[in-house]
């Protein structure tokens, strides 16, 4: 089942724990279901997730297929079934939308995945809710965000043209998105290219492990108030330049108009003068 993307290269790109011997993880929007095995291998029991048909994806009404729906109900869902069969896996497998899920609804989690999810939602605050809802231990977020060093909290919208991606955050907003949520530390993972399998140049992504408690932290998590208190700082010097930035603008104006009215009255110095020589010579 080769699909768009080969996870192999970029798997410890995720820093998934080595060994989940006793541990629950629900993989949400597990797709061929790639985490989930993998997971699994590590010793986790698994529940993977799923939407129950493809028209249940978050598309607008700009959304076209290029394909027959039989077709794509089956790219999303035979690819995990064949991958099942030959694993002789255990990975329990639930259809359910992301806004669906609840402790009710698929009960509690020691590690929720979610991966290449986010992109997709019209809502992913709702979704980061929800996630933090079932997570006990911690999250693994994985999504598409701008690159770049452009570090204020702000999510770029490019639904507007295709209707299936919607929101690409900043590392910053990705942060905050997930401090929202409930989640009370954060640790930045990292981020790169994700390329398809072809090599053409993919998605830029970034991952974090988000935690509900304190439990299994590492030296670079930080504690959801360092991240609110480094972005308010962030936005406070953000400002500061800006009406530095202003100020100069205002100043550089004046300036302007004073070259302005300097060479307005060159000219008009030419002028009379030109004006007094041809007096002269008529």
């Amino acid at each position: 089942t080769p699909g768009q993307y080969d996870h192999r290269p970029y798997l410890e790109r995720y820093k998934l724990p080595t060994d989940c011997s006793g541990k629950t993880v629900l993989d949400i929007g597990a797709a061929s279901g790639f985490f989930s095995f993998e997971f699994e291998r590590r010793g986790a029991q698994v529940t993977a997730t799923d939407l129950p048909d493809w028209m249940a994806h978050d598309f607008g009404p700009n959304y076209k297929l290029d394909q027959d729906l039989d077709i794509v109900d089956a790219y999303l869902h035979k690819p995990f079934d064949i991958a099942h069969r030959a694993l002789n896996s255990q990975v329990k497998r639930k259809e359910i939308n992301i806004y669906d899920i609840s402790p009710q609804s698929v009960g509690l989690f020691d590690i929720v995945f979610c991966g290449s999810v986010l992109i997709h939602l019209t809502d992913p605050i709702k979704a980061l809710w929800k996630i933090a809802g079932v997570t006990k231990e911690k999250a693994i977020i994985a999504t598409s965000i701008m690159p770049g060093t452009n570090q204020q909290p702000v999510a770029a919208m490019i639904g507007y043209n295709r209707g299936d991606g919607w929101w690409e955050p900043t590392r910053s907003c990705l942060e905050l998105m997930a401090i929202s949520a409930g989640f009370v530390g954060i640790e930045w993972v990292g981020d790169f290219a994700l390329n398809y399998r072809d090599q053409e140049v993919g998605p830029y992504h970034g991952v974090l492990h988000a935690y509900k408690t304190t439990d299994g932290w590492t030296p670079e998590t930080l504690h959801r108030d360092e991240i609110i208190e480094r972005n308010e700082a962030r936005a406070a010097t953000e400002r500061q330049q800006q009406q530095m930035d202003t100020q100069r603008l205002h100043q550089l104006e004046g300036e302007v108009h004073r070259l302005r009215d300097t060479v307005h009255g060159y000219e008009q110095g030419l002028f009379i003068r030109l004006m007094r020589w041809i007096k002269e010579k008529v």
